[in-house]
């Protein structure tokens, strides 16, 4: 066992006394997931937690990932690994992904309580576990081509990562000045200097999916008050062969490829 005591009864005080959300679970859209089911997952998780996720803690704590800029990744410790892929296999990060792509469909108060035990026993297991979260993202706001990229994500387990924070705009996101240019050919251009990437590289996934916030813009300089995210695949070799044909650019000297989001009105 490591370092980590969950508290499964505090958990489910708050979800079934205090909140009551067994009135909710095992109806509509969620009648597969009732208490019992809901219950019964967090119990496995909490042992999970308290064991296999847990156990890596300290050691990667105290051996930090470090860019080899050799083979142009971030190796993180072969324990953390072990952790990473114990959940991966554990497939509970299926819960609240879309069914259309290899999901469960799950309230989302039952996804954050078992998140508690995660980010209790190892908080880099759920961050590098964020992948096919991600995905679902992709696939309920993007375009057929990117709902594609979503569905191979998920069977792939690929990674994922946040390409939010800017030197000038750290947790205040609508003050990043990153900006995305729509190209003739329906490809974006991005331009920006963004830092703190989160789990933006290592090896443990063939492949990362980088969604970047960023303002697009016009050609012309008229800007729009919104913002929106693009997905960026780090392949160093370009995209996957399996990748469906989407609006690509090449930015430097390696081949990327950005899936806008719909974009959403600045707040």
């Amino acid at each position: 066992m490591g370092h980590y005591k969950s508290n499964l009864r505090d958990i489910e005080f708050n979800l079934f006394e205090v909140l009551g959300r067994d009135k909710l679970y095992g109806t509509g859209p969620f009648a597969e997931m009732d208490v019992e089911t809901a219950k019964t997952i967090l119990d496995e998780v909490a042992r999970l937690a308290e064991n296999e996720l847990a156990d890596s803690y300290a050691d990667a704590d105290r051996n930090p990932p470090v860019f080899d800029p050799e083979t142009n990744t971030a190796p993180v410790p072969d324990t953390f690994k072990k952790s990473y892929q114990a959940f991966m296999d554990s497939e509970y990060w299926r819960l609240g992904v879309p069914e259309e792509i290899g999901g469960t469909t799950s309230p989302r108060s039952l996804i954050w309580g078992y998140a508690e035990l995660l980010l209790g026993a190892n908080p880099a297991v759920w961050m590098y576990s964020s992948g096919p979260a991600f995905a679902g993202i992709l696939f309920e706001e993007g375009n057929e081509a990117q709902k594609k990229i979503a569905e191979i994500a998920v069977e792939k387990q690929w990674g994922s990562t946040m390409v939010l924070t800017e030197p000038d705009a750290g947790s205040d996101v609508g003050a990043g000045r990153t900006k995305a240019v729509e190209q003739a050919d329906g490809s974006w251009h991005i331009e920006g200097v963004k830092r703190f990437i989160t789990s933006g590289e290592h090896d443990m996934s063939e492949n990362i999916l980088h969604y970047v916030l960023a303002r697009p813009r016009a050609p012309d300089p008229a800007p729009r008050a919104c913002r929106s995210s693009w997905s960026r695949s780090s392949t160093s070799t370009g995209p996957p062969a399996s990748w469906p044909s989407a609006t690509a650019s090449t930015r430097r000297t390696s081949s990327t490829r950005w899936a806008s989001r719909r974009p959403t009105p600045a707040r």
